[in-house]
């Protein structure tokens, strides 16, 4: 009998012990757009929209991950018996620029060179990329003139004069930070490289004929050459390269409406003054000559318009033009359209040098940040399922022990005790 009083007595002390309780609460997660991988403290619990129930409460990291978007992380704090709502607005990545091709590839140090393209992809059209050549061991050349209205082409201007001779890195880069580098995409040549012509073959052709040029030979040719033949008083008359070595050139010249007379043959290497010495001549069956008009702004690389139609950007020279009178517009983005009439006349160069005036007006974008908002929601029904395996968290502090209970059990000890003596 005293040992079964003693297991009633001990079993008694079991049931009367304290049960610590886990905290739960649940997390509402929704995202725009849906189907955003859930993260809670690094463990995968299913995709938005959902409820993540029974989570132990206090602090969490909940991740929303989707492909094509930023991640976005929130620390949110969960309360026992509680929802939290987590509403998320995923922001799309956006992809880094990439560079393919540059024109012209080359330029040598003599003066600025004019970039008519740098193509590529994901280029700023928001505001100017910057645009940098780049050699080790030397300094940076940033462009100038940086004219980016197309995601997948810049134009801009280098001023390479006495840089260092050699290959050189492009690299573009947009406001967010994100670059791209197209390595040993530029040559800067030695402007000192010695070019001298000895022979042209024909030496002669008659007007408004176009002559095939079988031979140039000289040397310090660069591979993409250009030919002229150039008079006194008249417009230079520019050819057509087929092909190019260091020593040889063919091509060809339209003499449609070209003067009769001598010429003086020249080749120009890029970025540096032609170089003359050679006499072609062009024999009469008579003709009406036309002329041309050479066209600059600042600044430059600015659109031109010969009678509302495009050309080409500045600087630039139209040629073999109907004498006669012309409107010549200048547009660039951000300034006031330039417009001007210009008269041109027979075997002879107009000029036209606009200086654009900014607009009055230039609209300034504003990008709001998304927002991720978080609500605490009072839940009404407590849940009647089970407890479940606790969530992956920090463990919970036991609740203090009720004073009540100690007393009830040392009550029933002395209880127990007492009855055993008396029998």
């Amino acid at each position: 009998m005293k040992k079964i009083t003693l297991v009633i007595c001990v079993l008694l002390m079991l049931l009367l012990l304290p049960v610590t309780v886990s905290a739960l609460g649940n997390i509402s997660v929704s995202s725009n757009p849906t189907g955003a991988t859930i993260l809670v403290d690094s463990i995968d619990v299913g995709v938005t929209p959902m409820t993540v129930v029974n989570v132990t409460s206090g602090s969490h990291n909940v991740l929303l991950q989707k492909t094509g978007y930023q991640n976005n992380l929130t620390s949110i704090t969960v309360v026992d018996g509680e929802t939290v709502t987590l509403s998320a607005i995923l922001t799309s990545s956006i992809s880094a620029p990439t560079i393919t091709s540059i024109t012209p590839p080359s330029g040598f140090n003599s003066t600025s060179i004019s970039i008519t393209s740098i193509a590529g992809t994901g280029f700023s059209t928001s505001s100017a990329p910057g645009v940098v050549l780049m050699k080790s061991g030397q300094t940076n050349i940033t462009a100038t003139g940086v004219t980016y209205s197309s995601a997948t082409s810049i134009a801009c201007t280098f001023d390479i004069t006495n840089k260092q001779a050699g290959y050189w890195n492009v690299i573009v880069t947009n406001p967010d930070g994100q670059s791209a580098t197209l390595t040993s995409g530029f040559e800067i040549k030695d402007s000192t490289a010695a070019v001298t012509l000895s022979s042209i073959t024909p030496s002669s052709a008659q007007t408004n004929t176009t002559v095939s040029i079988t031979s140039l030979s000289g040397t310090g040719f660069v591979v993409t050459p250009q030919i002229i033949l150039r008079r006194s008083l008249y417009n230079d008359l520019y050819g057509t390269v087929t092909a190019a070595t260091t020593t040889n050139i063919v091509g060809t010249f339209d003499l449609t409406n070209r003067v009769p007379g001598s010429y003086q043959v020249c080749v120009i290497n890029s970025g540096v003054d032609p170089v003359c010495g050679l006499t072609f001549t062009i024999n009469s069956v008579g003709s009406t000559a036309n002329g041309s008009i050479n066209v600059k702004s600042s600044p430059s690389i600015s659109k031109i318009f010969l009678n509302s139609v495009f050309q080409d950007y500045t600087p630039k020279t139209l040629y073999n033009l109907t004498p006669g009178t012309y409107t010549v517009m200048i547009r660039s983005a951000g300034y006031n359209d330039y417009s001007e009439s210009v008269a041109v006349t027979a075997g002879n160069i107009s000029y036209v040098t606009a200086s654009l005036v900014l607009a009055p007006e230039v609209t300034t974008a504003t990008v709001t940040a998304p927002t991720t908002t978080v609500t605490a929601v009072k839940t009404t029904a407590k849940s009647t399922a089970k407890v479940p395996t606790p969530w992956p968290s920090a463990t919970p502090t036991p609740a203090p022990a009720s004073p009540v209970g100690v007393l009830v059990i040392l009550g029933a000890v002395g209880v127990g005790f007492v009855v055993i003596r008396k029998m």
